[in-house]
Parts: structure tokens; C-alpha cells; sequence
């Protein structure tokens, strides 16, 4: 499984952006341009969120910086899961701040490749190629540097999200290249949207983004009428790859998106 969040995405900004690739998995596959994530829509606490299945009140992120000082995340994380079982986990990411996401023992690579995403998707395609871990979770930064810099559905963010067509075209075409598309589960979403040049989750704006699941056991073209939560990603991330919920999570699986 990969676990594709481009930061800063929002699904308007998607469609408009006409990025080729998103396109043909929203095609292929099942996806919602209405999933919603947390309150507290910032990067370090909506991750958290993506891939545990609690909120801010039970992970315990509730800051949006690197500070070692603070420790890790309070509850497991998909990571948890696969690591444990000895299936392996890794992590490439373009904000070094997401490593309070992996606790110490939970992957075993996490990497900072580069801010953008270009060296991100070249470094865990090659990885996710050679090494073979059952989950693996990718992490675009560009939707949300233009945004910040330019404004959320700016010519420059839209520019941005097909640089991440592109990036995540550079994973799809991996994997297809060394015959692991039957066998593999892409989910693509984000970890908040924007308005102007921030975000705070005041507004639908920051909160909508898109939820995408692509690939093996996956319904093709069909629009998601459930209503989804990003603490739903590490719930169907966990169902799909049959392990149990995490006791006392929010999220819950998007069984709609299987056949």
C-alpha cells in the first residue's frame, strides 16, 4: 500500500488543474471531492490525524513545527501495524516536522529527500521497488508552498499540482514497471485545502479535500457517496491490509470504495 498527501490540496484546485494522472485514478478507480478533514487543519496535526485515526485530542500534535523536545505521536499509527507484523513501513516525506508522526521502532526508513517532490517520488519508488514494504506513506509538499507563497487556487499552485501529477505519476509507473499494480493499494488525499495565502480550518475551504483509492480490490470509476474523514485513511488503510481498528480510533474503513 502507498499513501500518497499532497499538502495544501484542494479538490477544486484538482480539477482545475487538469493533472492527467489524478484524473485517470479518479477514473480507474473510487474517490470523493468532498472528504473532510480536522479542525485543527494545519500539517503536523492533520497528518497525525491521516494516518493514526484519532483526532488532536487523542494524538496529542496539536503544535505545526519540528520540535524534538515534544516527543511523537500518543497512539498507533498504521506504521504500527505493519512494522509490527513484520511487513515493513517507511516514510518519504518533503517536511521534516512529520517525523513526530513515526515514533522511534515504527519504520524502517523515514527520509526527507528534498523539500519538493520530485526527489520524494524518485527516492520511495526506488525504495518501495527494491524494498517491498507493505505500507508505505509519500508526502507532497508543493500544493502548499505555492499556496502559502501565492495564494490557494493561484496560476503558480495550479502549476504545483501538475508538478505533483507528475511525481505521482513517477510512483504509478514504478510500481506498474515491476509488475506490482495487481498487487498494489494507492490512497491519495491531503491534509487540508486553503484560502488566500493560509489556512486555519475556519473555512470549508481549508477543511475539503480529495480522497482517492486506486488499485488492487478497488471499484473502478465509482463516485463515493459516504461521507469521509481523514482519520478514515489509517481505518481502511488497517482494514484493507486486514489488520484490527485501533481501539477507541474515530475513523472508520471506506468499505464503499471496494468491490
Amino acid at each position: 500500500m502507498i499513501i500518497v498527501s499532497e499538502d495544501g490540496l484542494r479538490p477544486d484546485a484538482l480539477v482545475l488543474a487538469r493533472a492527467t494522472t489524478h484524473t485517470r485514478l479518479m477514473k480507474e478507480g473510487a474517490y470523493s471531492l468532498s472528504a473532510r478533514t480536522i479542525r485543527s487543519a494545519s500539517t503536523l496535526p492533520s497528518h497525525a490525524a491521516m494516518l493514526s485515526g484519532f483526532d488532536v485530542d487523542r494524538h496529542g500534535l496539536d503544535w505545526n513545527s519540528w520540535k524534538p523536545d515534544r516527543g511523537y505521536i500518543k497512539v498507533p499509527t498504521v506504521f504500527d501495524a505493519s512494522f509490527g507484523a513484520g511487513r515493513g513501513a517507511a516514510a518519504f516525506v518533503g517536511k521534516h516536522k512529520l517525523k513526530h508522526i513515526a515514533q522511534p521502532g515504527s519504520v524502517d526508513v523515514f527520509s526527507r529527500p528534498g523539500y519538493f517532490c520530485r526527489k520524494v517520488a524518485q527516492e520511495a519508488a526506488r525504495y518501495f521497488v527494491e524494498k517491498n514494504p507493505q505500507i508505505a506513506f509519500v508526502h507532497f509538499s508543493d500544493p502548499d508552498e505555492s499556496g502559502h507563497s501565492e495564494g490557494w487556487m493561484s496560476d503558480d499552485q495550479l502549476k504545483a499540482i501538475r508538478a505533483s501529477d507528475r511525481c505521482l505519476t513517477t510512483l504509478v509507473d514504478a510500481v506498474a514497471e515491476a509488475g506490482l499494480t495487481r498487487h498494489t493499494l494507492f490512497i491519495l488525499s491531503s491534509d487540508h485545502g486553503g484560502h488566500g495565502t493560509g489556512h486555519s480550518g475556519s473555512r470549508q475551504e481549508d477543511r475539503i479535500i480529495p480522497w482517492i483509492a486506486w488499485g488492487a480490490g478497488v471499484r473502478r470509476g465509482h463516485h463515493i457517496r459516504a461521507r469521509i474523514s481523514t482519520v478514515d485513511t489509517a481505518a481502511t488503510a488497517l482494514w484493507a491490509l486486514g489488520y484490527p481498528p485501533a481501539p477507541g480510533a474515530a475513523g472508520r474503513p471506506v468499505t464503499e470504495a471496494f468491490e
